[in-house]
């Protein structure tokens, strides 16, 4: 199998709308997937980007906060329990946050119940030693997607490995056509002198129901 790491903020509707994508190929491609910490609080140094409109601003700080708490627990139970838990963790998160429009602060200790956890893993959330593997994760996303690139991106520990920012987009295709996007993807992304294709956003991220 191939290992894919995806570095994800867990606030981030255009990430959560790729991890889906990514989870309907990754049995098809024989891919392992790793759900890697990036953290868009620490990325912005505690405000948001300059781009981001002023309507939003307040609600975006906010999502990031808890989000940044949430990547503390995810790394509490990766050391504990492993990537599977991560797993687990992040697609119930995805579940209230995303397809439930959850925004309190109780989020944590239901998605740390959801998932059978110990109750005092949602401690994490307000430990900063924490902070350190989500950098040193961080630092591994800007080495492949550029500095202070965005969430979602993906890095393929293929040989060699290869990695780039992103893909964006909305809605994520399925069935056929999400495999198709995955394998032209490994395409451009192993050559060595491609570096960038873009377009405006047409459609807003509209993270899709569970399965």
């Amino acid at each position: 199998m191939t290992g894919v790491e995806v570095f994800v903020d867990p606030s981030c509707p255009w990430a959560w709308v790729t991890s889906r994508w990514i989870n309907e190929v990754a049995p098809q491609r024989d891919l392992a997937i790793t759900w890697r910490s990036y953290c868009l609080e620490i990325r912005d140094d505690y405000g948001v980007a300059p781009t981001m409109p002023e309507d939003y601003r307040e609600t975006a700080i906010a999502a990031h906060a808890i989000s940044h708490r949430m990547l503390r627990i995810f790394e509490a139970v990766r050391a504990r329990s492993g990537e599977t838990a991560v797993d687990a963790l992040f697609t119930e998160w995805g579940r209230l946050f995303f397809v439930d429009g959850r925004r309190d602060d109780a989020i944590l200790a239901e998605c740390v119940a959801a998932c059978a956890f110990d109750a005092d893993l949602v401690g994490a959330a307000d430990d900063e030693k924490w902070d350190a593997p989500i950098v040193e994760a961080m630092e591994v996303a800007y080495a492949f997607g550029g500095p202070k690139t965005q969430t979602p991106t993906i890095v393929v520990r293929d040989d060699p490995p290869h990695g780039f920012k992103g893909p964006v987009m909305a809605p994520a295709p399925t069935g056929a056509a999400a495999l198709r996007l995955w394998d032209a993807i490994q395409v451009i992304s192993k050559e060595p002198g491609f570096f960038e294709i873009t377009r405006p956003r047409i459609n807003r991220p509209r993270p899709p129901a569970l399965r």
